[in-house]
């Protein structure tokens, strides 16, 4: 997995925070396995929030024909889940002072999971690990 809008040092521009548009940042890939079905998109924090994993952004359904995402354009077909803030959709809004990287990880899926839209991301992911060994990883960090 890649992203254009992110530096060589992988820092991610804060545009893509809520100190800017609060929008992701185009995603692309390639290689998805002969067979897939789906493909799940989880952004996370490295950084856990009382001892669990914090999801920035969860989205499920991604056509597997896909070969990335958009700036701000949800692909047609996509379920959207709840982030750690409790809302649906993508949101990266690290503590004042703070640095952290983000892990972006894009899993390809040999059946379909159908979750419905706002699922529960922590849910989602325990399911998708147990079908999946497919996966990409992409790295941003932000200091606010």
């Amino acid at each position: 997995a890649a992203s254009p809008a992110l530096s060589a040092s992988g820092a991610l521009p804060a545009q893509y925070t809520c100190e800017g548009k609060d929008s992701w940042p185009p995603l692309q890939w390639g290689g998805t396995p002969e067979g897939s079905e789906e493909l799940v998109l989880f952004a996370m924090s490295s950084r856990p929030v009382e001892g669990k994993l914090f999801f920035n952004w969860a989205l499920a359904g991604i056509d597997p024909g896909l070969t990335e995402i958009e700036e701000g354009r949800l692909p047609q077909g996509t379920v959207s889940g709840r982030n750690g803030f409790g809302r649906l959709g993508y949101s990266i809004c690290p503590a004042e002072g703070e640095a952290e990287t983000f892990i972006f990880a894009l899993f390809a899926l040999p059946e379909r999971l159908q979750p419905a839209r706002g699922f529960d991301p922590k849910q989602l992911r325990l399911e998708v690990l147990e079908v999946s060994g497919n996966v990409g990883l992409l790295a941003a960090s932000y200091a606010r």
